[in-house]
């Protein structure tokens, strides 16, 4: 009984230390025709996948960009340092905590008709957590 009654004092007596958990990284998610539509991204722009002919995560067209975020569409406009990426669109944007800028190597992995497909990377910045995401660019109409 004495032993317990101890156990008890000193358990009271040890401080309680809680961390914060870390900051997590954005989570972006694949997008559909029907998203870029509600968008309003139909036409001429560019797109990012994070492998050829896989989902798409991106959509820049213009001055308007989208991405979707915990099943929520995100509309993104250009930065103040954006620079074109292609004719038609920019390669810096933000949207409240949320930036991305695509950063395109201009290796052209493949041509259509309309459309080029070049490596490219995704730097997208949320609540001070930055990842790097790899993936293709296709641009054209």
């Amino acid at each position: 009984m004495r032993y317990q009654l101890t156990l008890r004092i000193v358990a009271v007596l040890i401080p309680t230390v809680t961390v914060a958990a870390a900051p997590r990284p954005v989570v972006l998610e694949a997008t559909t025709m029907a998203d870029w539509r509600s968008a309003k991204l139909d036409g001429t722009g560019c797109y990012w996948s994070p492998r050829r002919g896989g989902p798409i995560h991106f959509v820049a067209a213009g001055n308007t960009a989208m991405t979707k975020v915990g099943g929520r569409i995100v509309i993104l406009k250009p930065r103040r340092d954006a620079k074109p990426l292609f004719p038609f669109t920019h390669d810096a944007w933000r949207a409240d905590d949320l930036t991305m800028r695509v950063v395109d190597t201009a290796r052209i992995r493949a041509m259509g008709y309309e459309t080029v497909t070049t490596d490219a990377v995704l730097i997208v910045t949320h609540r001070n957590v930055t990842i790097r995401l790899r993936g293709s660019m296709i641009c054209g109409s």
